[in-house]
């Protein structure tokens, strides 16, 4: 059971949470000419368009008032948005927050194409692992389909926007952004001002010992990571590689100074890492360095939505509690 939950969170960060390369970059909303710039839900003027993260133009006609969700970091976006009352379904994964979980469910990574019509929706928040086809036959029967899958953080804050202009919730939009803003660049401000910088390594999963599934280069985690002060030793052991499965010759050679085992919730321990075989002469494992993570925090390094400056500010403490007491 642990080793399948494990998994199913490499699956998780691959195919929901992660970024992934695309044609815009991020979504860039487009107010249409027949906007007036109003940014309240009573007052905004519809329709209301937007060139989405797969560069697709997703007009709504008015403001959605059933809205399905099909990711966890779509979910997060919209209730921090303050449009829990306008959510009507999420997946099996969106736990947060607590009223996520009271809300009906359209199926797990794969949604329920049958479950999302039911819901009889007027937008559906999308992402990378949603299915072409299910995007394909909603779109068939008329009802918007917004993919929301940043790149960076960047990308992360123009998706809040982007939702903030389809549901006529610009006004909160700006104001999560600007916080998400503040807080990151404090972080990034503060980091500068370490003497080091550690290599850090973060595990996802290790199921098998010997080809352990990383964060790399391109993933939040990675860019959470640099901004803190640290350097990713996988961004080296495999460039271009969002999630590599990455021999563990090749993490022993690269020796880090602090390991983050975010496969911990599921199991994993210091000291079972420590009895892998070759990792008693790792720093990490020497210096104790070695930190695990619970299950919430491992959804907010992952997940690209509000709570992504938790996890920034988490990384901080863990790469330099010298500079983050």
């Amino acid at each position: 059971m642990r080793a399948s939950l494990a998994a199913c969170l490499a699956l998780v960060l691959i195919a929901a949470c992660g970024p992934a390369a695309n044609e815009t970059g991020t979504a860039v909303p487009e107010v249409s000419p027949a906007g007036n710039g109003q940014t309240t839900p009573q007052r905004a003027a519809f329709p209301v368009s937007i060139v989405d993260d797969a560069g697709r133009r997703v007009e709504v006609k008015a403001a959605p008032q059933r809205i399905v969700s099909a990711a966890p970091s779509t979910t997060e976006i919209a209730f921090a948005l303050g449009l829990g009352d306008r959510i009507a379904a999420v997946t099996t994964f969106c736990n947060f927050p607590e009223a996520a979980l009271a809300k009906p469910k359209i199926g797990g990574l794969r949604p329920n194409l049958e479950a999302i019509v039911a819901q009889a929706p007027d937008l559906v928040l999308a992402v990378r692992g949603t299915p072409p086809d299910a995007i394909a036959a909603l779109e068939g029967l008329g009802v918007p389909v917004a993919i929301l899958n940043p790149t960076d953080f960047a990308g992360v804050l123009a998706n809040v926007r982007a939702l903030g202009a389809l549901t006529g919730t610009a006004e909160a939009a700006e104001r999560v952004t600007g916080e998400m803003r503040r807080r990151w660049d404090a972080v990034t401000e503060k980091a500068r001002t370490a003497s080091t910088r550690p290599r850090v390594f973060y595990e996802i999963d290790a199921t098998d010992p010997g080809a352990v599934t990383a964060a790399g280069p391109g993933t939040f985690i990675d860019a959470m990571i640099t901004a803190a002060g640290g350097v990713n030793v996988v961004a080296a052991l495999a460039p271009g590689q969002q999630y590599p499965r990455i021999n563990a010759e090749a993490i022993l050679q690269a020796n880090p100074e602090l390991v983050i085992l975010g496969d911990s919730p599921w199991g994993q321990t210091a000291e079972a890492l420590g009895r892998r075989p070759g990792w008693s002469t790792v720093q990490a494992v020497q210096r104790g360095t070695v930190t695990t993570i619970t299950e919430r925090d491992a959804d907010v390094v992952s997940r690209a939505g509000p709570r992504l400056v938790e996890g920034l500010e988490l990384f901080a403490r863990t790469i330099h509690p010298e500079v983050f007491k």
